[in-house]
């Protein structure tokens, strides 16, 4: 007779691996400038953004977050520099404009 009770956590099936869930995981690319970047997808915005790549509004649509890993004036201000790019424009790595 087995003591393992059919409630336990564990004992469900496992889900089914769903990719857009780890789509929006932080991780480094090599950037515009070959710049080292953090970068995150993201599922929409309600915000409306500038795209620095192509200069276009960023509202309503998936898109890239990405940061310089190292600003020039400390690691801790990287974050703020933080800039919304189209999927396809960073796909391309458009240089700021």
């Amino acid at each position: 007779m087995s003591r393992r009770s059919s409630k336990r956590r564990w004992s469900e099936r496992h889900r089914e691996l769903d990719l857009s869930r780890i789509a929006g995981i932080r991780h480094s690319e090599m950037g515009p400038g070959g710049v080292l970047y953090q970068v995150q997808q993201v599922a929409v915005s309600q915000k409306s953004y500038i795209c620095p790549g192509c200069s276009g509004t960023v509202l309503g649509v998936p898109h890239i977050v990405a940061w310089p890993e190292e600003a020039s004036w400390g690691h801790e201000y990287g974050p703020q520099a933080r800039r919304h790019w189209h999927s396809e424009c960073w796909r391309r790595r458009l240089r700021p404009q």
